[in-house]
This record gives structure tokens, C-alpha cells and sequence, in this order.
């Protein structure tokens, strides 16, 4: 299998950063597909494609065409359709397919959290007076439609031109990694007395959750939707590179 062709790597997490960089050193072919331009990370060292599949037909032609024989999926963590889609396209190719995704953060005994299945519902659930920080990202607006709070302060990544499409929106601007000391100083600033955040887990951003625990901030926490069905799943890097090693 490592010299017939090459291992696609479905980026969008943490973790695509480190296999792709793990499979370079072995001498393996790589290729990489992304669902949008990355605002965080480094750009992939390796072919990448960018933007998401049409439809099945059209991802399973582009990988043909690069030859693709195992599909590592370090897709983000809420990126159903993509990993649904590569589950489902590699079990029709008959390609060996493994899905990385890193444990959830848990609630500790000294966290004030509420689980949720979607935004949406996050939203609708906050009270009136709240004043409400996420970090849903911009996709995420039309889910606040009917966000109940007072107002809701939207992490951005880069500065925005256009206004935001509801009222109660504020755009806060920040380039990452976040310190859990930067971050309780800006939940003070801001006057934030709730969170609403997505369980990507990992240690990288769990420093607004930190912020929120020495703070007593209470948290809505979106749960991360189902992993495709009867596939393969690890949760580190290195065991990953331990199944593909084990061809």
C-alpha cells in the first residue's frame, strides 16, 4: 500500500497538522483536503484541496484521480457531512479508513454546564438579561436567530467589515492561542456572565473554559454530533500513525 498510492489526510483539526507532518518523515505520499481556508493553523505542506465536495460522485472522482488508498480523517470535530461523507466514500472504494478525533472535555465538579445538542437551542435557552460570549464562529449566526439573551459577543479570528446580521451581535477580535488569564480579563471586561461553546475537547482552547470555572460563569456546551457509524476511531496522533503503520 505505501508505495501504490497516497494517503488523504481530511484536515480541519489539530491533529492534521501533526499526521501530515508524521507521514512526510515516513516517506509517504500525502494529500490533504479541507472544507475551508484554515484562519489558524499553518498552511498543510502537501497538495491540498480546498472547499467542499460537491456531492459524492465529485469526491469520489478527485480521488481517483490522486490515487488515494487510505483516508486518515482529521477532520474538525463538527464537521459531520465531511466525515459522513469520506466514511461513506471509502467504504464504497474500498479504501482503509480511520477516524481521529480527541476526547471531549468533561465537566468537572466545579463547572456550571448545561449540554446541548445545537446551538440553536443554546441559544434560544439563554435568558433575557444574559450577556453571552461564544466562539461558534461566524458560519454559526444564522443558528443565534433566535437567541434570547441580551447581547452576544462572537469571537472572530480576523476583523470584519460588514456589520453582523443581528442586532444583538458584537464582533470581538483575536488571534489565538488564548490565555486563560487573557481570557477571564476579557470576560470581566466584557461583563459576560454565560458562555456558549462547542465540544471540540483538546487542550489548545480550553482556556476560555478555565476562565469560565475561576470565574463561575456558567456554560452552555454544545455536544459534537455522531461519528460516522460503524467506523474505525482513535483519538491521538500516534495511534493513527500505529494503525496506518499496520497495513
Amino acid at each position: 500500500m505505501r508505495n501504490a498510492g497516497s494517503i488523504l489526510v481530511m484536515a480541519g483539526a489539530r491533529e492534521a497538522h501533526g499526521l501530515i507532518s508524521r507521514l512526510k518523515s515516513r516517506g509517504r505520499s500525502v494529500v490533504a483536503s479541507l472544507p475551508e481556508p484554515e484562519r489558524v493553523f499553518e498552511p498543510l505542506p502537501v497538495p491540498t484541496r480546498v472547499g467542499a465536495f460537491e456531492d459524492n460522485a465529485s469526491f469520489e472522482a478527485w480521488v481517483d484521480t490522486n490515487n488515494v488508498v487510505c483516508v486518515l480523517d482529521a477532520s474538525h470535530a463538527f464537521d459531520a457531512e465531511v466525515s459522513r461523507r469520506a466514511a461513506l466514500v471509502s467504504t464504497r472504494l474500498s479504501l482503509r479508513y480511520l477516524r481521529v478525533l480527541r476526547p471531549p472535555w468533561r465537566a468537572s465538579g466545579q463547572d456550571y454546564w448545561t449540554d446541548y445538542r445545537t446551538v440553536r437551542k443554546a441559544s434560544e435557552d439563554i435568558p433575557a438579561s444574559e450577556r453571552v460570549f461564544s466562539n461558534t464562529g461566524r458560519a454559526s449566526l444564522p443558528e443565534f436567530e433566535t437567541f434570547a439573551g441580551q447581547v452576544l459577543f462572537l469571537r472572530q479570528t480576523q476583523a470584519q467589515t460588514a456589520p453582523p446580521p443581528y442586532d444583538f451581535v458584537r464582533y470581538v477580535t483575536g488571534t489565538p492561542p488564548f490565555s486563560q488569564h487573557s481570557e477571564e480579563a476579557l470576560f470581566q471586561t466584557l461583563r459576560i456572565s454565560r458562555l456558549i461553546c462547542r465540544n471540540v475537547g483538546g487542550s489548545a482552547s480550553i482556556s476560555k473554559l478555565l476562565a469560565a470555572r475561576r470565574l463561575g460563569l456558567r456554560v452552555a456546551m454544545v455536544a459534537r454530533p455522531d461519528p460516522p457509524v460503524g467506523m474505525q476511531i482513535v483519538e491521538t496522533v500516534t495511534e493513527a500513525l500505529a494503525w496506518e503503520a499496520d497495513a
